[in-house]
């Protein structure tokens, strides 16, 4: 096997304390099992570099795309290495229900917790035991690890860093990430995305973009996703009536409502619920508004009215964006 020593020549070392903020549901074969896994961490990397630097135009962008995250031509800039992971302990617990709130059902009132509602997937309801039961492992929330960056190529080195800042600042890795789950507090490194942009036909920073941030810091994660979750469900709640499915859609799909309607077809949110860890200990959620050209033209302006009407709404009840 040959080794190209050049490839090392003038690579940068960066290492990052991360801190797991909230349940990371991140797999691998197994999808009920919990890893740490770095192509996970890196298709997460990819993602918000789209959202940064990403371009309409596909070619260049896959070429640009290419040159860091490497291709089917060529090996990445960088690679990542996980270190102190190995005594890092999956659970499958329970999680704790954070808020619950009353909703109606065929006339009746019954409480539903909101870290549930944002789970779902991540559990299902067990009869004997009446409750919802988390059918998946999960990474708890305190465990810490150190990811280091070997970056090969140094040009590249600002967008790779940017990347991860933003990741820790607006994201998140593994399963349900853009409801809230799998934030990483990562050195607590602040970005200003760009914000001059036009919108794109994928999620990308752009001059449209919103970020609702005046939430109350709380003492636990989970009343801090309580907190986000329970004004993005009512905000999406009111954009119709309970029974009317024309609105909700264009936020995302599928969306099923059990003997109403079955949309299965897939359409991200352009919401991404995050939950910071603050230095005094203390957490506090946020809502990111990236949006996107909407795939159907047709309904690309319906979309966007859809979207502002939510977005008054998320105002009202959270106190404004940015």
């Amino acid at each position: 096997m040959s080794f190209y020593i050049s490839r090392f020549k003038g690579m940068e070392q960066r290492e990052f304390e991360v801190e797991i903020v909230t349940p990371l549901f991140l797999g691998g074969s197994d999808p009920k099992k919990a890893e740490l896994r770095v192509p996970s961490i890196k298709g997460a990397l990819r993602f918000w570099w789209r959202a940064l630097y990403g371009s309409d135009d596909l070619q260049d962008m896959k070429k640009q795309e290419g040159e860091i995250f490497g291709s089917t031509d060529k090996k990445a800039s960088f690679s990542i290495q996980l270190k102190g992971i190995e005594n890092i302990c999956p659970a499958r617990l329970n999680l704790p229900q954070g808020l619950r709130i009353p909703t109606q059902s065929r006339g009746r009132t019954f409480p539903i917790s909101i870290v549930e509602y944002l789970a779902y997937g991540l559990c299902e309801y067990d009869r004997t035991q009446r409750k919802n039961v988390y059918t998946k492992e999960h990474l708890p929330v305190g465990t810490r690890f150190v990811l280091q960056l070997n970056i090969y190529n140094t040009s590249h080195e600002n967008q790779i860093v940017d990347a991860l800042k933003t990741l820790g600042n607006f994201g998140g890795a593994g399963s349900r990430s853009r409801n809230g789950f799998g934030c990483l507090k990562i050195d607590n490194l602040a970005i200003s995305p760009k914000s001059d942009l036009k919108v794109k036909s994928f999620a990308s920073f752009s001059k449209q973009t919103l970020l609702f941030d005046k939430f109350k810091p709380m003492n636990k994660w989970e009343d801090a996703l309580s907190e986000i979750g329970k004004v993005y469900r009512a905000s999406r709640i009111s954009l119709e009536g309970k029974h009317i499915f024309i609105k909700r859609p264009l936020i995302a799909k599928p969306l099923i409502v059990k003997n109403e309607i079955a949309i299965n077809e897939r359409h991200a949110k352009p919401y991404f619920l995050h939950v910071n860890k603050l230095v005094d200990g203390k957490y506090q959620g946020q809502i990111l508004f990236m949006p996107y050209n909407y795939h159907d033209e047709a309904k690309r302006k319906k979309y966007f009215e859809t979207c502002n009407q939510m977005n008054q709404k998320i105002i009202e009840l959270s106190g404004g964006p940015r």
